[in-house]
């Protein structure tokens, strides 16, 4: 054994048996009571396991824990929800602006004050 060995990287996974059935219900409940869903498989880290990022069409979302790409493949399959790889796609900037408070939608002519203009009568 060199000095060396305990530095190199073995190839193990983040221990990680699989997501727990309250995990699963929250990402199906958040995928059946929210429109627009889209899906982001995370690939796992040294210290994370693999997860899914649910965002719905106005920016919330919701990341929790998957076994692997099989697993999450059938979660977004049942319910229609397109499943993407979050390292080659990346994430949608509803989901940005979701954090940051912004409104995607930005503001329409609805949204605004009705224009009262307010003549005055110069007499001269």
């Amino acid at each position: 054994m060199s000095l060396f060995d305990r530095f190199r990287r073995r190839g193990k996974k983040p221990a990680s048996g699989g997501p727990t059935a309250k995990t699963l219900a929250e990402l199906e409940e958040f995928m059946s009571s929210r429109r627009g869903v889209e899906a982001y498989a995370e690939p796992p880290t040294s210290i994370y396991a693999m997860t899914m990022v649910v965002v719905a069409a106005d920016g919330e979302y919701l990341r929790r824990p998957v076994k692997d790409d099989k697993q999450a493949r059938s979660i977004t399959r049942k319910h229609g929800v397109p499943l993407y790889d979050a390292r080659i796609v990346g994430y949608p900037r509803r989901m940005r602006q979701y954090d940051k408070g912004v409104r995607s939608a930005g503001i329409s002519l609805d949204d605004l004050p009705p224009l009262d203009t307010i003549e005055e009568d110069h007499e001269e």
